[in-house]
């Protein structure tokens, strides 16, 4: 049997990342339909959920950021155009856009590390 196969979880994820995946997932799927409307010629703006601040907060970034903000939704429209109905595909796309968040803290977290180790010398 392959690993890709198996349907059930190989590890349990801590509830704020469950929690946090959950969101960006919600996140993908309206992102999905607001892009599927806007090739119609629907306006949907009214309509429009925004997770950001819950997303980006759950992680752990500045969510005033405007550097912060712009990739959040770089990344939001990179992910979304990908997602259909398949909800394991959904969740996949979650994943990657969680580690995406991530890593992306985590090399804010370096710079400002080197930064103030450079400042201090």
């Amino acid at each position: 049997m392959k690993i890709k196969d198996i349907k059930e979880r190989l590890i349990k994820l801590p509830a704020n990342v469950e929690f946090t995946l959950f969101m960006i997932q919600e996140e993908l799927k309206s992102s999905r339909l607001g892009y599927g409307l806007d090739i119609a010629g629907l306006d949907h703006s009214v309509y429009r959920s925004d997770f950001s601040t819950l997303i980006l907060e759950a992680i752990g970034l500045d969510t005033d950021s405007d550097e912060i903000n712009d990739f959040y939704y770089k990344k939001l429209i990179h992910h979304a155009e990908k997602a259909d109905q398949d909800r394991e595909k959904i969740a996949k796309l979650a994943f990657r856009f969680y580690l995406d968040l991530e890593f992306e803290k985590r090399r804010r977290l370096n710079k400002s590390n080197q930064e103030t180790g450079k400042s201090s010398q």
